[in-house]
């Protein structure tokens, strides 16, 4: 009987990891805090989700302080994850070297870290998650607090050190897989920006960018992905990688957004942005490695080396598709800052006919309100709102202490309330 390749090859990456992990001499814990060696983790099917959830402990721990961007602790974080690349099976980047420095804001000193997997042309792709976070609260409530970014991103950097793994032993691929952990994303997409930048000749710019962003919440199978309309192959593709996941895909089609595959998608690079939803913990506090969900993270992970596979491995070339390229500005911070906040969750994944509710921040002017999870947002004041970004704007345009309209149906009857909008944290 023959097997199908794509089983064929998620079999191989997980036996690639378990070889990987039962041969490392270096403890993921100890590269980044100089600690006594674990003991091996055990079961040994259990490994992948004891050693992803090891790198997110790592990154999102108070020692950290928040990763923020300019910090020491954002240095100890590059220096891990370079160490993880490195055992991984991971080359330096394409360039020869395992960073790429470029400069922040008041001469901010920032290093992407850059790893590669070799193939047989010219041509690579890109596998990228943020390493940076908020840092410590300097206003308000949350002053002298840790934001530890566990979702958003430590678990985005432990699914890119999975795909690496899943790749690490590949002999037959037709492109090169480029990995990158940027920095400087939370302060405007700086790190990503640098490396489409200064990318080097002949390897030009790569056919396709993965992003992993914001991965760690997998709730009811539902996997977001952003993207999916920026190639006239990728739903066809995403589609058939799922059929040995049976994940609910939902698909948006448009390639700009606020994370680190908007330069690539910028510069006509078909992207996808892997996403498991807004949840209340976002640029939070309580945003903690307990809460993520480790399996869901592997899952994930799996789902996105074996697309990765495809688009190395297939030399037909990607058809780019502009699919949202109007909404950069406002998606990439060129629109007006947004100083308030309603408090409510959105469904990032529905691209029209208002803002579907998927959940209301406990304490916020939505919930005072009365706004409930399902509702959908038709218009805010006398600003429809048919997408996101109808959405987000409509909010920065107001003030802290504005008492606005909200128009929203709900079980298929339209209603209205008041909400005075709050500050924004």
């Amino acid at each position: 009987m023959k097997m199908n390749p794509r089983l064929v090859r998620l079999f191989q990456c997980g036996a690639r990891l378990l070889l990987f992990l039962a041969l490392s001499r270096t403890d993921l814990a100890v590269a980044a805090t100089g600690g006594s060696a674990a003991a091996a983790p055990s079961p040994v099917i259990d490994t992948a989700r004891v050693e992803a959830k090891r790198v997110v402990n790592v990154l999102a721990a108070d020692a950290m302080f928040g990763r923020g961007n300019g910090t020491p602790e954002l240095g100890k974080a590059r220096d891990a994850i370079r160490q993880w690349l490195k055992d991984a099976g991971a080359s330096p980047g394409h360039d020869g070297a395992w960073t790429q420095k470029f400069e922040g804001p008041n001469g901010m000193e920032l290093e992407n870290v850059v790893g590669r997997v070799e193939g047989s042309g010219d041509e690579w792709i890109v596998v990228g998650a943020h390493y940076d976070h908020l840092g410590i609260g300097r206003e308000g409530e949350n002053t002298g607090r840790v934001f530890p970014g566990a979702d958003d991103n430590a678990f985005g950097v432990a699914a890119l050190l999975h795909v690496v793994k899943c790749f690490a032993a590949e002999k037959d691929l037709k492109r090169d897989v480029v990995f990158v952990a940027f920095a400087g994303e939370e302060i405007g997409l700086l790190g990503s920006r640098a490396f489409v930048a200064a990318e080097p000749a002949p390897k030009s710019l790569p056919v396709a960018m993965i992003n992993l962003d914001t991965i760690g919440r997998l709730e009811k199978e539902r996997l977001v992905v952003f993207g999916s309309g920026t190639a006239v192959e990728f739903p066809a593709i995403l589609t058939g990688v799922n059929f040995g996941f049976g994940f609910d895909l939902a698909l948006n089609s448009e390639g700009a957004g606020a994370s680190d595959h908007t330069p690539f998608f910028e510069h006509g690079v078909p992207v996808l942005h892997f996403f498991t939803g807004a949840n209340a913990d976002y640029h939070r506090p309580s945003d903690t490695a307990d809460k993520v969900d480790v399996d869901g993270l592997v899952r994930v992970a799996d789902f996105v080396a074996e697309l990765a596979l495809h688009l190395a491995g297939d030399v037909a070339p990607l058809a780019f598709v502009p699919a949202g390229a109007d909404k950069i500005a406002s998606r990439s911070g060129g629109g007006a800052p947004r100083r308030v906040s309603l408090g409510t969750i959105p469904d990032f994944a529905r691209e029209k006919g208002g803002v579907r509710l998927q959940g209301v921040m406990p304490n916020s002017a939505a919930e005072e309100a009365g706004l409930e999870t399902g509702d959908v947002i038709i218009a805010i004041g006398d600003a429809p709102i048919d997408t996101i970004d109808d959405f987000q704007a409509a909010l920065a345009a107001h003030a802290p202490g504005d008492r606005v309209e909200i128009q929203f149906t709900r079980a298929g009857f339209t209603k209205s309330t008041d909400a005075v909008l709050r500050e924004r944290k």
